[in-house]
């Protein structure tokens, strides 16, 4: 596949050093990147540039760690990509000319970066192996208006899913792709658990399971979709749209989704779900993100409008937290290492 250095193709993309605004803002209040550095206590915006200016009307789609260094983070956004190498406390514009929904950063090189989006009228994937200074073209999309919306990364395996609901992979890095699922409704999002499992989400049809780096798929939250999850209140409608989920990296099995009607919970890897009760009125219950501590199972944020709530004891109890702004938080994230510091990325609702 023919590939090209970015920074020579300045009308495509443009290697970025000044402050744009998101050309999508439509709402008022500071957007950008929330921090807390007492485990969800409190928050406080980290929004500034390495030079001069902000993020403040910056919508995040995606935060993303260097697994080797956390303090290096990848922000994903409709006016492209932004980094910062000191935990937030300033960020550099590195990328305009692509609306991006998702970066993926290899454990083993994290100087090898991935990122999805839509680029003019096609979906793309771009790759940068020297931590995103420069960036080649590894897979754009033929159908038009289509883009690439998540990505996930396990050394030389690559996987996309795009707004079409296709899976595509790739076993060489990105160098060429394949086609491996087609689920008809938008790829919300995609993980790898382990070398060869790997979850992906779909925005209606829900949460699928691959054993074989995204060959084959079972879908495992099909009692999510009909009218008998199991709560204390008895049955619930169906859950009509999915946003996010989160996996618990101390727990096998257990796995949070993030839906308009609520939050649920499998301790079986998909067998049965249940929902979980949060404390807000039902009409008010639409989940856009949820992280669990990755040391510590009993933590778990989820996010509700400009309101972040978090538990201590396993999702028994909450704790909330109201952001002064009217935007919604869309991506919650955990420090890997330091796990008393979670970061928020707000903007547009989903």
């Amino acid at each position: 596949m023919h590939k090209f250095i970015l920074a020579l193709l300045s009308t495509i993309f443009i290697a970025a050093s000044c402050n744009l605004a998101d050309p999508f803002s439509i709402t008022t209040g500071s957007r950008g990147v929330f921090k807390s550095e007492d485990g969800g206590e409190s928050f406080r915006a980290s929004n500034a540039l390495e030079k001069k200016g902000n993020i403040n009307n910056v919508s995040v789609n995606s935060l993303t760690f260097d697994p080797k260094n956390p303090e290096v983070i990848y922000l994903g956004s409709a006016s492209g990509i932004y980094k910062t190498e000191n935990g937030g406390q300033n960020w550099r514009y590195l990328l305009s000319g692509m609306s991006v929904a998702d970066i993926a950063v290899e454990l083993s090189k994290p100087t090898t970066v991935y990122a999805a989006g839509l680029s003019g009228n096609n979906g793309k994937i771009i790759k940068s192996v020297d931590g995103g200074v420069n960036w080649t073209d590894s897979y754009t999309e033929p159908s038009k208006a289509v883009s690439v919306t998540s990505l996930a990364v396990s050394n030389s395996v690559v996987i996309g899913g795009l707004a079409s609901g296709e899976i595509i992979r790739s076993f060489d890095s990105g160098n060429t792709w394949q086609a491996s699922r087609d689920f008809q409704n938008r790829i919300i999002k995609i993980k790898f658990n382990n070398l060869n499992t790997v979850y992906a989400l779909a925005r209606t049809s829900g949460f699928y399971k691959s054993t074989d780096s995204g060959n084959s798929w079972t879908l495992i939250s099909s009692s999510l979709t009909t009218d008998n999850i199991s709560t204390g209140q008895g049955s619930l409608p169906h859950v009509s749209l999915f946003h996010d989920f989160a996996l618990d990296l101390r727990q096998t099995g257990v796995i949070y989704l993030a839906g308009e009607e609520g939050l649920f919970r499998t301790v079986n890897d998909g067998a049965a779900w249940n929902m979980l009760t949060l404390p807000v009125r039902d009409q008010a219950l639409k989940v856009s993100a949820v992280a669990v501590n990755p040391g510590n199972s009993n933590n778990i944020f989820v996010s509700i409008g400009s309101t972040i709530f978090k538990s201590l004891n396993g999702a028994i109890t909450w704790e909330t937290n109201e952001l002064r702004t009217e935007q919604a938080i869309r991506v919650v994230t955990i420090d890997p290492k330091e796990r008393n510091i979670v970061y928020l990325g707000l903007g547009d609702k989903k």
